[in-house]
């Protein structure tokens, strides 16, 4: 076997450690969440009586319903903003442009933590905004934008222009091209910006612990306050709902982009 077979299986092997790491987690909760075991932590039977036993908790149905909400707003705000943001990056000139393209990515690189602690004190203190919907929804907002931006742009620099150009010289103003045009030509990276905010938005826990309030308990939160009184099985089916949703997200994602990459 000469070095380079040899390299080849230790890097296949070196993978093969790594995804294996990355994904036991998820593997053990969806596993456990089919065991009939009360405490939800190793394998007896298989059931899916916490799965209903989920679906008929109103608590959780109640968190869910907040998350979702708060979730669905976000994804619509976000990419409106982020289109119209990403559109002026790339389209105009105007002094401080580059500075402007670097700082939005101040929401995404900075610690949740500190990003949730400067929030609560904006609200609270400067613009005085009810924690609650208001506040969880901003707070979302501000961090999903930049997402649904560079998603956007990455898609503008491939875009042929030339069709932008004909119709203008054709005499449509700019407002019926970007919507005839350039909507259509950017609503592959627009339905994948939506995609991957979904997902960020329902899972966060650190910047909404912050800003929640008290009475708007969302998803993550919820799972947060039952696990501290010990691990269930309940929990094990909130888990893997949340990995569901997050492949799921990837996976349009995926199919989006491939689409995306064919016009």
């Amino acid at each position: 076997m000469n070095r380079r077979n040899v390299a080849s299986k230790l890097l296949g092997l070196m993978s093969f450690c790594i995804y294996f790491f990355l994904w036991a987690p998820a593997l053990v909760i969806i596993v456990f969440s089919f065991s009939s075991n009360k405490y939800g932590v190793k394998w007896e039977d298989f059931t899916t009586r916490w799965y209903v036993f989920l679906f008929h908790n109103m608590d959780v149905r109640d968190a869910l319903f907040r998350s979702l909400v708060v979730a669905s707003v976000t994804v619509i705000v976000s990419t409106v903003i982020g289109t119209i943001t990403a559109y002026g990056l790339y389209k105009f000139r105007f002094r401080g442009k580059q500075l402007l393209r670097t700082s939005i990515l101040i929401p995404i690189v900075l610690p949740s933590v500190v990003t949730g602690a400067s929030l609560l004190v904006f609200f609270t203190r400067l613009i005085h905004i009810p924690l609650g919907y208001p506040s969880i929804i901003l707070a979302h907002i501000t961090f999903s934008t930049p997402l649904a931006v560079f998603v956007i742009l990455g898609r503008m620099q491939r875009i042929d222009w030339a069709w932008e150009e004909a119709a203008l010289d054709l005499g449509a103003n700019r407002v019926r091209t970007f919507l005839r045009v350039t909507g259509p030509l950017l609503l592959p990276a627009i339905i994948a910006s939506a995609v991957l905010i979904f997902p960020w938005s329902f899972d966060d826990f650190v910047i909404t612990y912050f800003v929640a309030g008290i009475g708007t308990t969302t998803l993550p939160i919820y799972v947060f306050s039952q696990i501290r009184f010990g691990a269930t099985p309940v929990i094990n089916t909130i888990g893997t709902l949340f990995v569901a949703v997050t492949i799921g997200a990837l996976i349009v994602f995926r199919l989006v982009e491939k689409k995306g990459e064919s016009i």
